[in-house]
């Protein structure tokens, strides 16, 4: 194992291959990095490629071509091979790396295609920290021994402190030891019971991915293990913190009908009545906390902190009405005003998920147990005495478990009680440490294995929610009383294995999924009061899930029988909605529609939330009073005429792909309502439907990429005006509100200084906008005018193409005379 990587340079490439197998750069995602990865640590200099495959539909001979452009890809005199991917595989995007390092990471999978597409992503997982140990003990045990339980481990303390995190919560794990991998989380052992057992990190067999070649069983060391001493990359991704889930539509649609009434409506008008009382008021700092945007750092999407930052620099109330930010504003509140008007619009708490398990020394005796806990039970730093706990995706009402929560005294009690059984005379003092150390860690839900996995839980980092049974009783009571049918559980017949060989037709296989399809369509079917359907689509559910890891698949007939027999619930066409305007305010459902009538009584509580955007015009005031000079306002007026060119180009090019989706869906929507028409008929259409819509879908994200660049771009030439940058923007928004735009190319390009001018001139509050690194980007124009970007990677740059500037025109392609 290398250990030399104290610097490391980015090493990541990003291909596109069509569905003709063309493979083309696209520029790599500014989020996309080896530092603080296993990958990075174990073969410092690798050279990896992301590389995006089509999701769409393809025909044999289609597949055929990509599957064979994946197993022989050469980019810049570097042959990349296909080594695995991640939880992104479904969007079809897939890891190589260069040939050197190709054949070690197919042993470190065991050449197993299945596991590498699983499990590859435990190597590319970015940590919050990452740590490097030329020496120590790693022992492998059987789930449930020494404490341990389905995916959570032990660490020692002393190791612990090197990670310098905060004590007693639970901590997700990745680790590298002896050619293979772990994943899962972990709790602090001290150290005497870790010399005692001469281990510094205990982990079960079922954290070691794709696992053991020889199994623990066969060993027989403090309780069937396996030890391994030597180098090991250990990193954590997360620490357990108390978080919230949203409300959604999954969930309500299992709720009776006086709940949804008496408990569920109630919260959803009081969030609507409140999110309208901040906007008529100005009270910014409210609006932000009910959409989840009160936290600047904690967002994905650069423009969101843009239109946050612009709100809490306001003290007007007119910078709601900027076309920009209206624009983005709407499109937050049109998500939560489906959400609002699906699900209720209220929030979980939400805990990782943690089992009972405990190791501990005392007097020189090692005491261990797991699944102590009653199956029905569970403890939180919760003041519900009672509630169900709830984990996304929920397949079915019977995901919704029914549980009581201990308090302190009584989970003492019990545990004294079992290390009495266990014959330890000193319980008491154990139990406190147990209790203090192991058991109540900050933001975590405990309960017995076997309970977890009723609704598929395990102790590796997943979330469940909290439906408290003070606030929704009705609800709770209701599924307290439901006999338990069946749970249909992780399918763990038989793992798919494949030759190595086969990868990239594995990998095609892992291509998109189900699952959305499938819950929608079992939404759907609750809601033509058609549960009988709905519960046949569980198990195909299920199937979706377990789709690559398990030698399953969902049964297509079978979810095609269903659909010609349900029409989908008419709200769920909203779910993508951009603006609030398109989500009517009545809609005609069926009386079995429970979400449908929860949708007609909360949504006209949110019908008038912004008022009507100003003209850009409105706005020239703004930014006044500086220096502007004739070359700056040319040189700006050149970079608006480019940037407003691609972004109308972009537009035009998703509007087209769009009518023709609506098109293909109404001509679909007709032909599966008619039994007129024959199962070739439909076959046809709904293949047309599923073709347009791939289009469609592709169209978004070249636009996405599309965009991505043409605002790096504009960001890289901002980033050049190192000196008066007010008058610069001054430049640039006096072109843009003499304009019909939206005004958005300022908050690209002078973010932090036009949120200055804002609060300098509303009195509002001063917020630090965060902005990307661009340190590695600069831009190229060539005699032709075809501006390119430049990205520096390890041992040169990768360019790539932007736009031809010709005659006054903008292309999207490069042309030749």
């Amino acid at each position: 194992m290398n250990s030399d990587n104290k610097n490391p340079k980015e090493q990541v490439v990003t291909l596109d291959i069509d569905s003709q197998g063309n493979v083309t750069q696209t520029l790599t995602d500014l989020e996309m990095k080896l530092e603080s990865t296993l990958l990075n640590a174990l073969y410092p200099g690798i050279k990896v490629a992301v590389v995006n495959v089509p999701t769409g539909p393809l025909d044999p001979y289609e597949e055929s071509l990509v599957a064979n452009a994946m197993a022989n890809i050469r980019f810049k005199n570097v042959e990349f091979k296909l080594v695995g991917a991640s939880g992104s595989s479904k969007d079809g995007m897939f890891y190589f790396v260069d040939a050197r390092h190709s054949q070690a990471m197919a042993e470190r999978f065991q050449l197993w295609p299945q596991a590498a597409v699983v499990y590859f992503g435990i190597l590319v997982s970015t940590c919050k920290i990452l740590i490097q140990e030329p020496n120590a003990t790693v022992l492998v045990v059987e789930d449930h021994v020494l404490g341990t339980n389905d995916c959570r481990g032990w660490i020692r303390q002393s190791l612990f402190q090197k990670l310098e995190l905060p004590e007693h919560h639970m901590y997700q794990f990745r680790l590298a030891f002896e050619r293979t991998q772990a994943k899962g989380c972990f709790k602090v052992m001290s150290d005497d019971v870790a010399d005692l057992l001469e281990a510094d990190i205990i982990l079960p067999e079922s954290s070691v991915k794709p696992g053991l070649k020889i199994p623990v069983a066969f060993y027989s060391l403090f309780g069937n293990g396996r030890k391994f001493s030597g180098p090991v990359v250990l990193g954590v991704r997360e620490v357990s913190e108390e978080r919230e889930f949203r409300s959604s539509y999954t969930l309500i649609e299992h709720a009776p009908d006086d709940s949804i009434q008496l408990e569920i409506l109630p919260e959803a008008i009081r969030q609507a009545r409140k999110l309208s009382e901040s906007l008529a008021e100005g009270n910014y700092q409210q609006l932000l906390e009910i959409l989840g945007l009160n936290d600047p750092d904690g967002q994905e999407d650069q423009e969101l902190r843009t239109v946050e930052a612009s709100l809490l620099a306001d003290n007007s109330g007119y910078i709601v009405r900027f076309p920009y930010i209206h624009n983005q504003l709407n499109k937050l509140l049109a998500s939560w005003a489906f959400e609002a008007a699906t699900g209720g619009g209220f929030r979980l708490p939400a805990f990782a998920l943690a089992d009972d398990g405990y190791l501990m020394a005392y007097d020189g005796c090692v005491y261990s147990g797991s699944d102590w806990i009653p199956k029905d039970k569970a403890f939180a730093a919760v003041n519900s005495s009672r509630g169900l706990c709830v984990r996304y995706p929920i397949r079915m009402c019977d995901d919704l478990l029914p549980i009581e929560h201990l308090g302190p005294a009584e989970q003492f009690v019990m545990l004294c009680d079992k290390l009495d059984q266990d014959g330890c005379a000193h319980s008491g003092a154990v139990a406190e440490q147990i209790s203090t150390h192991q058991l109540w860690l900050s933001g975590t839900y405990v309960l017995h294995s076997e309970t977890a996995k009723k609704n598929g839980g395990d102790f590796d980092g997943d979330y469940v929610g909290l439906l408290e049974g003070d606030r929704f009783p009705r609800f709770v009571e209701k599924r307290s009383n439901l006999p338990e049918e069946f749970h249909q559980e992780k399918n763990k017949r038989k793992k798919a294995k494949s030759p190595w060989w086969n990868l990239p037709q594995v990998a095609m296989k892992a291509r998109g999924n189900h699952i959305g399809t499938i819950t929608n369509l079992k939404t759907s079917c609750l809601a033509a009061g058609r549960p009988d359907l709905a519960k046949r689509l569980v198990a195909e559910l299920q199937n979706a899930l377990d789709n690559l890891k398990w030698d399953v698949e969902p049964n297509q007939e079978v979810i095609s029988e269903i659909r010609q027999q349900v029409t989908q619930a008419p709200w769920l066409r909203y779910k993508n909605a951009q603006r609030i305007s398109e989500l009517p305010i009545h809609l005609n459902v069926a009386e079995t529609d429970r979400i449908g009538k929860l949708w007609n009584h909360v949504r006209k509580e949110i019908q008038d939330l912004l008022e009507s955007k100003l003209p850009i015009t409105e706005f020239k005031g703004l930014v006044a009073g500086e220096n502007v000079t004739r070359a700056m306002f040319d040189e700006c007026r050149q970079v608006n005429g480019i940037y407003a060119a691609v972004v109308g180009k972009v537009t035009e090019r998703q509007e087209k792909l769009k009518k023709q989706l609506d098109k293909t869906q109404a001509e679909w929507d007709r032909v599966r309502k008619d039994k007129d028409f024959g199962k070739a008929m439909r076959r046809e259409t709904y293949q047309e439907n599923q073709l347009a819509y791939a289009a469609h879908r592709k169209a978004e994200e070249q636009a996405k990429k599309a965009m991505k660049n043409i605002i790096t771009w504009v960001r890289l030439w901002a980033a050049g005006k190192l000196e008066d940058r007010m008058c610069w923007l001054q430049a640039l928004h006096t072109i843009v509100c003499n304009g019909r735009g939206s005004g958005g190319i300022l908050f690209h390009a002078f973010p932090q200084e036009i949120i200055d001018r804002l609060s300098e001139r509303t009195g509002g509050k001063v917020v630090r906008v965060k902005l990307p690194e661009l340190a590695e980007f600069s831009s190229r124009v060539d005699p032709e005018g075809r501006t390119f970007l430049v990205e520096q990677v390890q041992h040169g740059e990768k360019e790539t193409f932007l736009f031809q500037y010709k005659d006054g025109q903008v292309f999207l392609e490069p042309i030749t005379d």
